[in-house]
């Protein structure tokens, strides 16, 4: 599959995320390997982002792999022939995520309304802003409700797996992508591998040009895991091991079920009223009796 590949010959690629499902992490480890793949590589995390048209604008922008942060499956269906991956998590621990994240470590950049949000939650104590983020997760819980959890070609992924088992996960993404090679892993991958890396290093605004015959069409089990190695939770905390909580970083903790350390009862009488049988739904209780 190549960069000048039309939606009509081939499936694209893609993920569907949703915010605090680690999309950050994930985009990262996309776009590196879309870069040694030379594939086109684009993210969009609402429909402000593609004028909610998703399928004119991933032809329009000749897109092999989109990554859509907020996943919304009334964009998602229309598109026809893909091959992705859904990644979702606990709304519990995605309300406490969203908390810590927009309290201190999420950029304003591009959300400029977060600013004035920020300083009402660095006003109130943390029970009571971890009440308005249970509150303001209205719409994420929506597309986690509604989203069609049996798609072809869609492999649905939890949060919970990806950050425990990362490894054997990535791999099975990749192979479900179709973009894992299997074959057996020799010096010349790795060489040509080290070769287009270095070009792309050296001579970055003419790389695509140059390395393009090189660059394979999969990656090795290798390459994946060397990708995800650079990406590891350690690397981008500047050897914080997961589990280790830094309250100011946007990779705060790590690990799931980070929800029972925070929620009080109230937070649980609440969850329950807004987002009845959501859980349930998901599969994360059997019930809302927990």
């Amino acid at each position: 599959i190549k960069a000048s590949r039309t939606m009509s010959d081939k499936p694209f690629l893609a993920f569907y995320g949703h915010h605090k499902c680690a999309t950050m992490w994930i985009n990262r480890i996309i776009e590196s390997a879309c870069t040694r793949l030379g594939r086109t590589y684009d993210a969009v995390y609402d429909e402000d982002d593609f004028g909610c048209d998703l399928k004119s604008y991933i032809a329009s922008k000749k897109i092999d792999f989109l990554s859509y942060g907020n996943a919304d499956i009334e964009f998602v269906r229309e598109l026809g022939n893909q091959r992705g991956f859904h990644v979702i998590r606990d709304p519990r621990d995605i309300a406490v995520s969203a908390y810590f994240s927009h309290l201190r470590s999420h950029s304003t950049e591009d959300w400029p309304e977060l600013i004035e949000y920020r300083e009402k939650l660095n006003s109130v104590p943390k029970a009571e802003g971890l009440t308005m983020e249970i509150d303001n997760r209205k719409q994420e819980f929506r597309h986690l409700s509604t989203w069609d959890y049996g798609q072809d070609g869609i492999l649905e992924v939890r949060f919970e797996e990806l950050v425990v088992h990362t490894y054997e996960q990535f791999l099975n993404i990749f192979d479900h992508l179709g973009i894992l090679d299997e074959s057996d892993y020799r010096w010349t991958h790795r060489a040509r591998g080290l070769a287009v890396e270095l070009l792309d290093f050296i001579i970055p605004s003419s790389a695509s040009r140059l390395t393009q015959p090189l660059k394979p069409e999969r990656l090795s089990g290798a390459e994946v895991a060397v990708t995800v190695w650079r990406n590891r939770f350690q690397a981008r905390t500047s050897g914080r091991k997961q589990g280790q909580e830094s309250a100011s970083s946007h990779y705060r903790k790590g690990l799931p079920g980070d929800w029972r350390n925070h929620f009080e009862p109230e937070h649980e009488q609440l969850f329950k009223e807004r987002y009845p049988g959501l859980l349930a739904f998901l599969g994360y209780e059997t019930s809302d009796d927990w």
